[in-house]
């Protein structure tokens, strides 16, 4: 879904924006595909799992419910915030009737950092957006973090 903008005048400004929006909203779409393939991918992976440990542990009499619950896994695992929702509802029921659950992580992993990147990456295109619809002001300036990529990946070379 690119941004369309009209042009009038076709300034170096003009066409270094219209690149780095390009190039921003590739990396968006291809964040947003990673994810799409992974969580696809853990939730064949756990619902195979589990159908293939029922059937060799003879678990869940017929092959219907052997199936549902290698579906219900395989969501889960695919979907962590529906088992997170399904424990936060466990948690609320325990708490009502005074058992303590234990404690736990919120966020395993650096999901901090995930959410920091993906806000300011939605940041960047839409200030380019913006600037291009209205071109007021100087052209936003090329994004840092790239640059300091650049210049350490020619530190390498």
């Amino acid at each position: 879904m690119p941004h369309q903008v009209s042009l009038g005048d076709d300034d170096t400004a003009v066409r270094r924006i219209r690149r780095e929006l390009a190039r921003l909203e590739a990396l968006a779409r291809r964040r947003r595909m990673r994810t799409w393939i992974a969580r696809v991918a853990r939730g064949l992976a756990g619902a195979g799992g589990t159908f293939a440990v029922m059937v060799k542990l003879k678990v869940a009499g017929s092959l219907g419910g052997k199936l549902v619950v290698a579906a219900l896994v395989g969501l889960g695992v695919a979907l962590p915030m529906v088992v997170l929702g399904v424990l936060a509802l466990a948690v609320l029921v325990l708490a009502i009737v005074q058992c303590d659950p234990g404690s736990g992580s919120d966020c395993p992993g650096d999901c901090g950092r995930r959410n920091a990147r993906r806000e300011r990456l939605t940041g960047l295109i839409d200030e380019r957006v913006s600037w291009l619809a209205s071109r007021d002001g100087p052209a936003p300036c090329r994004a840092p973090d790239r640059d300091r990529a650049r210049a350490r990946r020619r530190r390498w070379e």
